[in-house]
């Protein structure tokens, strides 16, 4: 908690361990042609000490995996979540290959904690408006379970097209009840964020990599935004009841990027929608 404000971080990845971390984030980082220096790895004491250094109270893991072992990735997850007294909020991912009925999955992974479902279409592969995950969205919209989705680049890369805006926005426009938050401010187009945000009652937008205060990602990511006042004023536009705190950790810095929001000319009810309420309110958090 940071001047009694609750911190919450919605986008963070999490690894088994420090040689899983490392295997993930070289393989990543060198089919991305990322340049920058890890501000950590990730594993699960790393988070919960910059945690603790950073006054972060509850971070949300966005873990996604390839088909053959997405299930066996959301069982660690999930036992990750339960066993870390409410400090880490489990999102679930899925992938049209996985075995398995989509729709019996996602009753489980609710009954064992799950508060939503990450997807990164361009990392995993697949298309989102493939029809094999239409009853998975029908299920969500119902429960107005939240799906978080990579949407745009990554530091630049783009390996196809299956986390373009264009791609995502049948789903939007489709299931309108279904709370959805694009990752990285779509993709950090100012044009888009506002069209979205005035247009679809459903859409969410994260902050991470975007609004970062992290200078290695500072100086090489393009789509960021390194002006204070212009980002205040799209937050004022937007409103920031649209607006979710994340950080993308290991990639992102969390610490970076909450001071830098935190001395953002924003009033105190704007920040407790930033970094809690919206998150608390979208993930369906006591």
């Amino acid at each position: 908690m940071i001047s009694g404000i609750e911190i919450i971080d919605s986008h963070v990845h999490t690894f088994a361990s420090d040689e899983i971390a490392g295997r993930i984030i070289s393989s990543f980082n060198k089919l991305y042609d990322i340049e920058f220096t890890n501000p950590g790895n990730g594993t699960i004491d790393n988070v919960l000490e910059n945690m603790k250094t950073g006054g972060i109270d509850r971070t949300v893991m966005v873990n996604f995996a390839p088909p053959r072992i997405i299930h066996q990735n959301n069982l660690w997850t999930l036992e990750t979540g339960k066993n870390s007294c409410g400090k880490l909020i489990p999102l679930v991912s899925f992938h049209p290959e996985m075995e398995g009925i989509l729709t019996e999955h996602l009753e489980n992974y609710i009954n064992m904690g799950a508060r939503g479902i990450k997807l990164h279409p361009m990392a995993q592969g697949f298309d989102v408006r493939d029809e094999r995950m239409q009853k998975l969205y029908e299920s969500c919209n119902e429960k107005r379970f939240a799906i978080l989705i990579h949407c745009g680049r990554v530091s630049n890369a783009r390996l196809n097209e299956y986390s373009d805006f264009e791609c995502i926005l049948p789903v939007i426009e489709r299931y309108t009840d279904l709370p959805i938050i694009l990752a990285h401010m779509a993709d950090g187009s100012v044009k888009k964020c506002l069209e979205v945000s005035k247009k679809y009652k459903n859409v969410y937008l994260d902050t991470s990599i975007v609004i970062t205060g992290y200078p290695e990602i500072m100086n090489v990511n393009e789509p960021s935004w390194l002006d204070d006042g212009e980002v205040t004023s799209i937050i004022n536009e937007i409103g920031a009841d649209r607006i979710i705190f994340g950080s993308d950790f290991p990639w992102g810095s969390p610490i970076h990027d909450l001071k830098r929001i935190m001395n953002f000319n924003l009033d105190i009810s704007q920040k407790r929608l930033i970094f809690n309420e919206n998150a608390k309110r979208i993930f369906q958090l006591e």
